[in-house]
């Protein structure tokens, strides 16, 4: 059954105040709006169970309801989202997870943002028994194209070959920190492309010799654009790339369990070129 079907057969079985949230469900799914017969479709229930749904909704300020009859999420309702929102940074909202990911990996965790061409460094959570401290400071920067945080974002903004050389045109020369950097559009398109296959990126001592991380894409806000990266860096001498990969799983579960799956993104299929 496909996702839809399982939804509206879920719906039907709602009543009361789980009806109302899948209404309101429903209305944030469909940003331009809705009529009162396709929500009790979705739902599978009565026009008068629907109508009585988005009456609670409209009466609250969480829906409303335009000149032609169609149906919205309310004002109130997005005030109270963006206030949340803007009262709470991402850097906050991913402290938790970077610390358990760090005291469980025993390594550093970062989370990043892309601002033009680089990767800027929001927050910082280092293990409880550091062996080793890494460079990055919260507030710094690097070049997007040499860091997995920046290159798990670049693959997202990136996507074929046109945006990756006016990404060089306007940001580059890609200069070589190390024997390891992507030095040509042509390394940097084909290493967006399998990180985007894969639904991470890899920094294989590109930024930092003795430095290696794993970098996954983080979709707070939008479905579509990642709002931010985080990153698990090591030291290569005891952490090798194939160690990192192998901690996927885990990483997706306590992604999962601190801010839900929907944070994540599917990989894409890889087509190569």
């Amino acid at each position: 059954m496909g996702t839809e079907g399982k939804r509206a057969e879920e719906a039907s079985a709602l009543t009361g105040s789980a009806r109302v949230l899948a209404v309101l469900r429903h209305l944030a799914e469909h940003p331009a709006g809705t009529r009162l017969g396709e929500v009790a479709a979705a739902l599978d229930a009565p026009k008068s169970s629907a109508h009585r749904a988005l009456g609670a909704l409209v009466q609250s300020g969480f829906a409303r309801q335009d000149a032609q009859g169609v149906y919205h999420l309310g004002f109130d309702l997005l005030r109270l989202v963006f206030g949340y929102h803007e009262a709470r940074a991402p850097s906050l909202t991913v402290g938790p997870l970077l610390r358990r990911l760090a005291d469980e990996t025993g390594e550093t965790t970062h989370y990043g943002v892309l601002v033009d061409g680089n990767i800027v460094y929001q927050a910082k959570v280092s293990p409880s028994r550091q062996t080793f401290q890494m460079s990055s400071v919260i507030g710094g920067s690097n070049p997007a194209y040499r860091t997995g945080l920046g290159k798990a974002l670049l693959m997202h903004e990136l996507t074929d070959r046109t945006e990756v050389d006016q990404y060089v045109a306007e940001y580059g020369p890609l200069e070589a920190r190390t024997p390891h950097t992507l030095r040509t559009p042509d390394a940097l398109h084909d290493a967006l492309a399998e990180g985007r296959s894969n639904g991470y990126m890899l920094d294989m001592q590109e930024n930092d010799l003795g430095i290696v991380c794993i970098a996954l894409p983080l979709f707070l806000d939008s479905p579509t654009r990642p709002t931010g990266a985080i990153s698990i860096s090591a030291v290569v001498s005891r952490t090798t790339p194939q160690d990192l990969v192998s901690w996927l799983p885990r990483i997706r579960e306590i992604v999962t369990e601190e801010l839900g799956g929907a944070v994540l993104q599917a990989p894409e299929p890889f087509t190569g070129g």
